[in-house]
């Protein structure tokens, strides 16, 4: 295996020149590692590279990253738009799925995290798109996060005339930053517009620029991908491989941290301090230490899950696993949010209509050649380019019913039991500003996706729904092979039952919608009606990978994890930045707001 990991080390070399002692190899990182460094990042996707970059721009600063997953050498299942969602390899994935769904059909669902060096932007379907202007937390919503937005990004708009004009591109590039590690832009090559004719038809506005504020609308949304290469752009690429050249900058991969080390001051563990007596201090992980800060960066299942073993968490839960409690901190692994998707739930049968469905044969080798001849064709475009994201009101005229069907219900009616107070006074706030916001026409209550393989997802924006992750064990990290069996994560999906609420629409006839088998034989010549499509929904339903709110970021009273700092309450300098500290999940794709809120941390 030494020798596998030497060649690897070798070949990077070779791409960077300077790399000055930057990737501690696994093989040797006992003689390359410092004794302690000022700065300890647990963690090597958005969260952890964005800080690692930012704080090493400082070069007395020193900063170490840990990262349990290799560094990839991608595929191109991995690196072309055109073939992302065909399959990566499985080591690059922590393989970890949910328990059986009760609220569903009692079946596991897969739940992919990234598990390498770039973590999911390395996995995830490349759109961008920002949170609108509505929020709950003062400072961290649409407006304080725009110069963090605009900051990540370098946004390139090179698109033909015709193109913008017929699929209603307009950027603004008020909002939009222009010298950020991150390529965003739009793919040379669109599929069908169809799909946005056809939700215009039904009322639904089409949106000039999806990250300009306003996320009710249709439209076409951008990438993270390279504008000249037409190829993926993801945290690595953009924060890390920049800063290879910098000596107080070590990352070490294939290194699963164990536990974060706490005690009184940087004293040992084992002294009992109380929560607001004084402080906890996180000292350093295994034998590294760690003289101003530990930042965790492991995703909004691991870092949870991490936090416990480390004594920092409900007590009941430590208890029961023989961990000592550092930190009482009932909201650690509560609150988990996710967008159920319900995959794939149409299919295009018009036949007229071209889809990466039909590049096979003679086409496929045709689309290979000029993609990586010229960087065009159908091969730059990804998986999904084309969403709608209607309000409830345009979806139903039954809108106001479901919204006083989950307002009549207790707030922990849907919730799992023996909820700790504050766990159950934060879930009432989180669910009156989610009422909130679906009574407003500019907050959309859906995604609608139409895919470049020619069928359509739908995924819930707004959950009510709310579930949970903790720890089976005291020792879950010993081996990075056993993580997935001594970890519990538990979505709930559709525990509160309006998120499964079927909204049923006549919407796109001229791409001649067929739900998928065995519902298909159901149908008839008319819509399907509520109770097949609910069973459709129940048994086809997914993750659209944006697991949230584990470790939020709200008040200690409502059963929050972090400060507007992102310190863990209780400690004096533990933090955790990734999306796990989002209260709510954003009513879009997660990526710009993590990029976003690491950027603004490091302010």
């Amino acid at each position: 295996m030494c020798f596998v990991a030497f060649l690897h080390l070798f070949i990077l070399c070779t791409l960077f020149p300077v790399a000055e002692c930057l990737f501690l190899h696994p093989c040797n990182i006992s003689d390359s590692i410092l004794p302690s460094y000022d700065y300890i990042v647990v963690g090597g996707g958005v969260g952890g590279l964005v800080v690692a970059n930012r704080l090493t721009e400082d070069r007395s600063v020193t900063v170490l990253v840990l990262e349990a997953g290799k560094l990839d050498f991608p595929a191109n299942s991995v690196t072309v738009p055109g073939l992302v969602g065909h399959g990566w390899d499985p080591a690059y994935d922590w393989n970890i799925s949910t328990i059986p769904q009760e609220f569903l059909d009692n079946s596991t669902i897969p739940l992919p995290l990234g598990h390498v060096v770039g973590g999911g932007t390395i996995l995830n379907g490349l759109p961008t798109t920002r949170p609108g202007r509505r929020s709950a937390n003062p400072g961290w919503g649409w407006r304080g996060l725009l110069p963090y937005f605009m900051k990540s990004e370098t946004f390139v708009a090179d698109m033909d005339s015709k193109v913008t004009r017929d699929f209603n591109i307009q950027t603004d590039m008020s909002v939009h930053g222009t010298n950020g590690p991150l390529e965003v832009t739009y793919p040379r090559f669109l599929y069908i517009s169809n799909f946005l004719q056809g939700v215009s038809e039904l009322g639904v506005p089409l949106l000039n620029d999806p990250n300009a504020g306003v996320m009710a609308g249709a439209m076409i949304v951008p990438s993270t991908m390279s504008v000249q290469s037409q190829s993926r752009a993801d945290s690595r690429t953009a924060y890390l491989d920049g800063a290879i050249s910098r000596p107080n900058l070590h990352l070490a991969s294939e290194q699963t941290v164990t536990r974060i080390l706490i005690g009184a001051n940087g004293s040992a563990p084992g002294i009992n301090v109380p929560l607001f007596g004084e402080l906890r201090r996180a000292y350093g992980v295994q034998s590294v230490n760690c003289i101003m800060e530990v930042i965790l960066a492991a995703g909004a299942i691991l870092s949870p899950i991490l936090l416990q073993v480390s004594g920092i968490g409900p007590a009941l839960v430590l208890k029961e696993l023989n961990i000592s409690v550092q930190v009482d901190l009932p909201g650690v692994g509560q609150n988990l949010q996710d967008h159920a998707m319900v995959q794939p739930f149409y299919n295009y049968t018009n036949t007229c209509l071209f889809s990466a469905a039909d590049i096979a044969g003679a086409i496929l080798q045709e689309v290979e050649d000029e993609y990586f001849t010229n960087h065009t064709g159908p091969w730059t475009a990804p998986l999904i380019s084309t969403t709608a994201f209607p309000s409830l009101r345009s979806l139903t005229a039954n809108w106001s019913s479901i919204l006083q069907s989950v307002s009549s219900c207790s707030a922990e009616q849907h919730l799992p039991p023996g909820q700790h107070p504050t766990i159950l006074k934060g879930y009432d706030q989180q669910r009156q500003l989610l009422l909130q916001f679906l009574n407003w026409d500019d907050v959309g209550a859906l995604e609608v996706m139409a895919d470049s393989i020619g069928t359509l997802s739908v995924s819930n924006l707004h959950p009510f729904s709310r579930g949970t992750v903790r720890a089976l064990s005291a020792d879950v990290f010993a081996s990075s092979d056993t993580v997935a069996a001594d970890v519990e994560v538990d979505p709930r999906y559709c525990s509160q039952p309006e998120d499964c609420t079927i909204l049923n629409t006549t919407a796109m006839q001229q791409l001649m919608p067929k739900p998928p088998a065995p519902w298909d034989k159901m149908a008839g010549p008319g819509p399907l009606n509520e109770t097949v499509l609910l069973d459709a929904v129940q048994r086809n339903l997914r993750t659209e990978f944006h697991p949230c709110g584990t470790t939020s970021m709200m008040p200690f009273e409502l059963g929050g994890v972090v400060n507007p700092r992102l310190v863990v309450y209780g400690t004096a300098n533990l933090r955790v930045v990734d999306g796990g500290i989002m209260p709510l999940v954003p009513a879009a794709h997660v990526q710009a707001a993590v990029y976003a809120i690491a950027e603004k941390v490091c302010l």
